[in-house]
């Protein structure tokens, strides 16, 4: 879950960004006048004029579907307080894709043995923390062994559970820990290669998330949908199903720099999802 910050920066002009890497969602969004809808400490969110949705940031926000990466000092010099207007400058910009891994080599019970290895020296929070207790963890643990539960026994033409649709805009924030779980087991799922389950609970989730959640938060569902996410939650994935624990220490150490715990989130999202492969 994240949540913006104030800023006093004036919304005054059109500045223009140069951009270092893109992820493929956010070069949607480049060339046209953005506005910025949210900023944070590390980045700002703008909507293009066609309707598309991209993330600005500086150094160490790390590789995403809708991260566009600058220069820290890039991304302070344009000041960019919500309604200000950007341009992405993507001309020298390389387009970054989510790292891949030999499904052949994916099995789900062995890729949990070594996330329990590596839980050993890296803590989970949020969501992938089996000790939270507060009201949304205890609703978002009924969505997510419901989701477990539909892979496990249903999955064979069947729909995601009612329960599973709990999760959708779960949590406070622009990006909700249970939108979060979502996207994270759709990205496992297609990365284990069950892409025919992510299709339907995309189906099952997509057409829900307008009324449900929030703009940001529905664009990174869509690109989940379609198997990517923050590179943290991929390396992850991929040191899971190599069996590598040190790689997964390394990868689990980068999930938890993201947001508040939108990485945890995620990957408790993923884990549900093996669970039920598994």
């Amino acid at each position: 879950m994240s949540s913006p910050i104030a800023t006093e920066f004036p919304a005054v002009g059109t500045a223009r960004v140069r951009i270092a890497t893109i992820g493929c969602y956010a070069q949607r969004a480049a060339g046209d006048d953005a506005e910025v809808i949210a900023r944070f400490e590390r980045s700002a969110y703008v909507r293009a004029a066609n309707g598309r949705l991209a993330c600005i940031g500086g150094d160490g926000l790390g590789w995403g579907p809708l991260n566009a990466l600058t220069t820290s000092a890039e991304f302070e010099h344009a000041r960019l307080a919500v309604g200000a207007r950007v341009c992405l400058d993507t001309g020298a910009a390389t387009l970054w894709r989510p790292r891949a891994f030999a499904v052949a080599a994916a099995d789900a019970g062995s890729a949990l043995a070594t996330l329990d290895a590596a839980l050993a020296t890296v803590p989970p929070r949020g969501l992938a923390d089996p000790l939270t207790s507060d009201s949304a963890g205890a609703r978002a643990r009924r969505g997510l062994s419901a989701l477990t539960d539909w892979i496990t026994v249903d999955a064979r033409g069947g729909e995601p559970h009612e329960d599973v649709l709990l999760l959708i805009g779960l949590g406070p924030g622009l990006t909700p820990a249970g939108d979060d779980a979502l996207g994270g087991a759709m990205i496992a799922l297609r990365g284990f290669g069950r892409g025919g389950l992510a299709e339907r609970l995309a189906a099952r989730v997509l057409p829900r998330v307008a009324e449900r959640t929030s703009a940001i938060s529905a664009a990174h569902l869509e690109a989940a949908a379609e198997g990517e996410g923050a590179a943290a939650l991929h390396d992850t994935l991929a040191a899971l199903a190599d069996g590598d624990t040190a790689a997964a220490i390394g990868a689990l150490r980068r999930l938890d720099r993201i947001g508040h715990s939108s990485g945890w989130d995620a990957l408790a999202g993923a884990v549900a999802a093996l669970r039920g492969l598994r």
